[in-house]
């Protein structure tokens, strides 16, 4: 069974974070590096990335020159600034065409002019869509921008780095619209390299985000202009299965009672029980399914980045009138793993795979938890089968189960043991000889109990 999760976010606006989120993890909401958008533009703090931004600008500006005398466009060279002052005009009549439809994008009232409106998102529009084309350009072998220098903005991976967690806050955001008429001027920013197909604005956007733990599967293909913004672009990323373009059917209406949200026995129960646990690599993250035993969860990367991208998009989900697939997929997972057992299990099963130097797999989904409003539960049918789902005790895949969790169990300790005390206490290999001796006598005395069941004296 398919979990019922919404396909749709339904939101008319960008809200800020709810003081309750911002409260529990402030960071995970603020930009540390650039601003975008008016809500942190005079954090004196993030100043110094403007100089950065004008000079982006002045790149795009460039590409909009060449690329329109490319076309034939007859632009006026009496100054030596007079292709950038054509591109600016150029670029600021689109951006002012979208000027009620920016700012009724944003939920609280703008205190900012129509120029002044129109020249913040020109400059940080133009600045994104030449930071995207720069990264891909840099990632591409043979591009078709021999000339393009080394930058210390897009060269450094550290910097991408931080600037990439900017781009996913909720509070960071530009009109998606914004990006896509200014994209569509310059038609040589879709030209990558020879002999490769022309790439378009969720191109580049997908290649600059590939990096971030759970959005490392296969890309899917949206129409343009679809989104609000960028975090819209990857809650569908997320939310979408990669088998199907279609939204899944909804099977019952969705679960309104926190109380049975989630399921009733954690991972090592469930895999004791004979409940088996498998990972898929090929589906988006939230597209949890079960059939017949057998619950399939996609992997999920764990690292420093994926606690603001699973925090940026429940608060979204927060914010809007629709689409509770994050927030329903973190309580269903932090019901899965209690304790640091039941994360080692998903992580020797491929389900959780730990980067970026993460050490603590077993509490994260219990953290993102914390002060969220929960609404619908798209989980309810499958935790339902999970939950009265039982399997007698001599059946194999529940034996099966059992003495994975004991041998994982063994293993875990007998290497805990091995590195950290290195049996420096003379009592610890006679433990360890004694916890050997048990499972085998318990695996004996299981095996002759199933043989007189099935073949009694």
């Amino acid at each position: 069974m398919e979990a019922t999760y919404s396909f749709k976010i339904q939101i008319t606006k960008n809200y800020r974070v709810s003081s309750e989120l911002r409260a529990i993890r402030y960071k995970a909401y603020t930009p540390l590096k650039v601003p975008l958008g008016p809500l942190h533009r005079d954090n004196p703090d993030l100043q110094n990335m403007e100089k950065e931004k004008r000079r982006y600008m002045s790149y795009f500006f460039d590409r909009l020159v060449n690329s329109s005398k490319e076309k034939g466009q007859i632009i006026c060279e009496s100054s030596d600034n007079s292709g950038h002052i054509w591109a600016r005009n150029t670029c600021t009549k689109v951006v002012s065409e979208l000027e009620e439809e920016a700012r009724a994008f944003y939920a609280e009232d703008i205190n900012l002019d129509k120029d002044h409106l129109v020249a913040m998102l020109l400059l940080d529009a133009c600045f994104m869509l030449e930071l995207f084309h720069r990264c891909l350009l840099i990632s591409v072998p043979n591009n078709n921008d021999q000339s393009l220098p080394l930058d210390p903005l897009a060269g450094s991976f550290p910097m991408v780095q931080a600037l990439r967690n900017d781009l996913m806050l909720l509070e960071n955001q530009i009109p998606y619209v914004v990006l896509q008429k200014l994209f569509d001027l310059v038609p040589d920013l879709k030209k990558v390299s020879i002999g490769t197909p022309d790439m378009s604005l969720e191109g580049h956007i997908f290649c600059f985000f590939n990096s971030v733990p759970m959005l490392q599967h296969k890309i899917l293909n949206f129409k343009d202009g679809s989104y609000r913004h960028l975090l819209d672009m990857l809650y569908h990323d997320c939310c979408f299965s990669n088998t199907s373009k279609s939204p899944p059917s909804m099977i019952s209406p969705h679960s309104k009672n926190n109380k049975n949200w989630g399921l009733t026995k954690c991972a090592t129960e469930l895999y004791k029980s004979g409940v088996r646990l498998v990972c898929d690599q090929n589906r988006a993250v939230v597209d949890i399914r079960y059939n017949e035993g057998e619950i399939s969860i996609p992997q999920v990367i764990i690292g420093k980045s994926s606690d603001t991208v699973f925090r940026n998009l429940i608060a979204l989900e927060q914010t809007s009138t629709g689409g509770h697939s994050v927030t329903s997929y973190v309580k269903i997972m932090s019901t899965l793993i209690r304790s640091p057992k039941d994360a080692d299990l998903l992580e020797q099963l491929g389900i959780i795979k730990k980067s970026d130097g993460e050490t603590d797999a077993s509490a994260f989904f219990e953290r993102l938890c914390r002060g969220v409003v929960f609404v619908d539960f798209c989980y309810t049918d499958l935790c339902k089968e999970v939950n009265d789902y039982h399997l007698p005790v001599w059946k194999w895949r529940r034996l099966k189960g059992y003495y994975r969790i004991k041998y994982v169990e063994w293993k875990e300790s007998t290497k805990d043991m091995m590195n950290r005390d290195h049996f420096q206490n003379r009592w610890h290999p006679l433990k360890f000889l004694a916890t050997s001796i048990l499972i085998l006598l318990a695996f004996l005395q299981t095996f002759y109990t199933i043989r007189a069941y099935y073949h009694p004296a």
